[in-house]
Order: structure tokens, then C-alpha cells, then sequence
């Protein structure tokens, strides 16, 4: 890795610390990630990484997988011959 310096304009100053605020990442970080994403570098585990710190909880008010399941299933055949009584 090599030492860059540049300069940057107030906005996007202001713009690189929150979203490195709002990731906990360093401002440098952001930088990279952005570079890496224009220039179309793939950096493998970590855009994955990325990917899922993301996405994570976006469907927090949705049911879990089994739960879902069994409501787009119904009942399984053993409760619906005991609501039968048998």
C-alpha cells in the first residue's frame, strides 16, 4: 500500500467523515472502497463482507425462514388428521 495525499473540497470532506462515521471505518477506508468500486477493482471476501454488512436486517420485520415456511405450507398432515380426530 502507498501513501497518496490530495485535496478535497469541503463537501466532499464533510460527506467522507460521515460515511466513515456511519461505517466505523477510517476515512481512508472509504476512499479505497470507492476507488476500488469505480475503477472496478474486486477485492473478493471483502466486497462480500460488504455486501452482507449492508443488507444485514433489512427484513428485520419479517419472519424467520422456518416460520415462513410453515405459513406458506399450512399445517403438516399429522395436525390436520388430529383437527380431524384421528
Amino acid at each position: 500500500m502507498q501513501r497518496l495525499q490530495l485535496y478535497l473540497t469541503d463537501e466532499q470532506r464533510r460527506r467522507l467523515a460521515r460515511r466513515a462515521a456511519d461505517e466505523g471505518i477510517s476515512q481512508a477506508e472509504v476512499v479505497r472502497r470507492i476507488l476500488d468500486r469505480a475503477l472496478g477493482i474486486r477485492r473478493g471476501v471483502e466486497d462480500r463482507l460488504a455486501v452482507v454488512e449492508a443488507t444485514s436486517g433489512v427484513l428485520a420485520d419479517h419472519p424467520d425462514w422456518p416460520e415462513w415456511l410453515a405459513s406458506v405450507r399450512g399445517p403438516g398432515s399429522a395436525e390436520r388428521l388430529r383437527r380431524l380426530g384421528l
